[in-house]
């Protein structure tokens, strides 16, 4: 299909970007196939309208609205369809994805420009990079030293590159909690608080975050800023407390504030920060938006000018809950932001049950407190899955931005045109994080893969549950989900991976400690070489796990999950060996599995049922209750 474009002067690289992609070739002439006319709006709109031979696309504000025009014209024309009339409006001026780029999976520039491409189609415009350190300081050698940072020149290309498109790349970093691995060094010494926050009030701590602005400024076209400022709840009890004595929170807290408001602001730049410490601060229990908050309204005076509140939720399917803190942010500040989550941080899939549950409301209420900047978190906590995964939730915020509305159906047919991928296998991943519908065992795959299978830190919890079955019968379905081929295929080759091992391994400990407990010799003996079978699996989906980390992200982390697929290696070698042991009576009883199995954690009340809040759970904490 050959297409010419009249007036598209800057939009002109973007669209050579994605000619091969969307399969149309750009003509120079004006006898193409289709004349594509480009009209800039001044309101915020996408306008298709085609007749055979010419089609006009108007777009408003910003070129992310003429790349979704282009994306629905070459859609519809491979449909056959040359005579086109939509519209859209959509309900934000600002939106897009935030990527976590710092828990040990460091994204390669050629993936984020994957997803900018994406992105585009989609018609989002906006983009964060959350970089706790992973971004390059000057004279700061330990500053995210082995960790993969990104150069500046690395920054700059995906900044410029995201400009192509329309898409306003955003730095998200931290200037105060969420730095344990940027201050593990001793060279941090000087303005470490707790380990994993600044000291503040001290002169080397802003000498730090002043080296950060300035490099952040130098790489970076935008001049928003999102300062971080999340979860530092042991804030001012540590070395702050040492040398200065016990203060109250909330007035070290805005000090710090104030202080780095104004540092960024010398740069030019317009900050946002997370809003939860407001809440926590004042919550019994520290929680993150207890509805039981009031806030004094002359806390706004005490909030720096132009910093905007970004309030994040992806916990509550409860459209009241976001309305009410959508109220309360008022507070705290005007033009309030609102974060949303893609449920890619609990384990090697996406949930996507518990992404549109929660989701849903969220965005409802914005549409109906007229928020107009809305981004998805995409998280990675523990780094086991690939983030390209997330596209499916990327598109569920785009659908309901410009149609005020989730329609699944809908939502499929714009996947497919701008990913080239099946909707409903992006949903199905669901089912590999949790075992049976409608339990919240959201992290099913981490725990299960990582539970000892001497030891069963998880066994209670999982002893009533036909898993195995439940995984039989995915490792069927998966068979031949997922693309055939491109980039997004290898990460459902890990997923096909995973499945297979959780086959066996879900419930093997269960299965061990009750043929251990009947002296069932047969059975103990066939789990003997099912031992083997584990080992062969967990190695191929170490090799497909590694395959696709390298083409993603930087080769800096991979250790870390290469290290855990190790240690769930040798275990099994060991539990081969114990139950020979056993068997020949070289040893008279295996230890571990004389002791009684407890409930994870204290948690009696959801033993046996899947539900259990081991959401936040490392691969030390179900690993082993030793010391890692």
């Amino acid at each position: 299909m050959k297409l010419h474009f009249k007036d598209v002067g800057k939009l002109q690289r973007g669209i050579k970007e994605l000619s091969c992609e969307l399969g149309f070739t750009i003509s120079e002439r004006e006898d193409a196939d289709v004349v594509v006319q480009a009209i800039m709006d001044e309101g915020e709109i996408v306008s298709v309208n085609a007749q055979p031979g010419l089609a006009t696309i108007r777009y408003g504000s910003d070129s992310a609205r003429f790349f979704r025009g282009l994306g629905i014209l070459i859609e519809e024309l491979k449909e056959g369809n040359d005579n086109i009339s939509r519209s859209e409006t959509p309900l934000f001026i600002h939106i897009g994805g935030m990527l976590d780029v710092s828990r040990n999976a460091v994204m390669r520039p050629e993936t984020i420009k994957f997803m900018i491409r994406r992105m585009a189609l989609m018609g989002l415009n906006t983009l964060m990079l959350y970089t706790e350190d992973t971004y390059e300081i000057e004279d700061r050698p330990y500053f995210c030293y082995m960790r993969g940072r990104y150069t500046k020149e690395e920054i700059k290309d995906i900044d410029s590159y995201a400009l192509l498109f329309g898409i306003e790349l955003i730095p998200c970093v931290q200037f105060l909690a969420h730095l344990t691995t940027a201050l593990r060094w001793r060279c941090a010494a000087p303005y470490k608080d707790m380990p994993n926050i600044l000291l503040v009030g001290e002169e080397e701590t802003y000498k730090l975050i002043d080296d950060m602005l300035k490099s952040i400024s130098e790489c970076f076209t935008t001049k928003r800023l999102h300062m971080g400022m999340d979860e530092a709840h042991a804030l001012g009890r540590g070395q702050y407390l040492v040398r200065n004595g016990y203060r109250d929170q909330i007035d070290i807290f805005l000090e710090h504030l104030d202080k780095i408001t104004e540092m960024a602001k010398g740069y030019g730049f317009e900050p946002m920060m997370w809003s939860d410490m407001f809440f926590s601060m004042l919550a019994p229990g520290k929680a993150d938006y207890d509805l039981g908050v009031e806030f004094d309204h002359s806390i706004k005076e005490n909030v720096p000018e132009g910093v905007r509140q970004i309030f994040w939720d992806y916990y509550n399917d409860s459209k009241d809950f976001y309305t009410i803190n959508i109220d309360k942010h008022k507070c705290l500040g005007d033009d309030t932001i609102f974060a949303g989550g893609i449920w890619a941080w609990v384990g090697g899939s996406v949930v996507y049950d518990l992404t549109l549950q929660n989701t849903l409301p969220a965005l409802n209420a914005c549409k109906e407190k007229g928020i107009k900047d809305v981004f998805a978190t995409i998280w990675h906590n523990g780094a086991e899955s690939n983030l390209i995964l997330s596209l499916a939730g990327l598109q569920i915020f785009a659908e309901f931005d410009y149609s005020g509305e989730y329609d699944e159906g809908s939502v499929a047919k714009r996947f497919n045109a701008c990913c080239n991928a099946n909707y409903e296998d992006f949903l199905a991943l669901s089912k590999v994080e949790e075992p049976r519908l409608k339990l919240k065992a959201d992290n099913a795959s981490r725990y299960l893969l990582y539970n000892d299978p001497l030891i069963g830190l998880f066994d209670k919890h999982v002893k009533e549950l036909d898993i195995g079955d439940h995984y039989e019968k995915l490792r069927e379905d998966f068979e031949d989900r997922g693309p055939t081929d491109g980039p997004i295929k290898p990460a459902f080759d890990v997923i096909r991976k995973l499945i297979a091992v959780l086959e066996l391994k879900a419930d093997f400990g269960v299965r061990l400690k009750g043929a251990y407990d009947k002296k069932d010799v047969k059975t103990l003996k066939d789990m003997k070489d099912e031992c083997l079978e584990i080992m062969k699996r967990l190695d191929a989906l170490r090799i497909s796990h590694r395959q696709a980390w390298m083409l993603y992200n930087k080769p800096f982390g991979w250790e870390t999950l290469e290290a855990r697929y190790g240690a769930l290696y040798a275990r099994f070698s060991t539990t081969k060996e114990r139950i020979g042991a056993f068997i020949q009576g070289d040893i008279d009883s295996i230890e571990e599995l004389e002791a009684e199995r407890l409930s994870y954690d204290c948690d009696i009340k959801r033993a046996g049922t899947g539900k259990f809040g081991a959401g936040w759970g490392t691969f030390t904490q179900i690993y082993t209750a030793g010391i890692l």
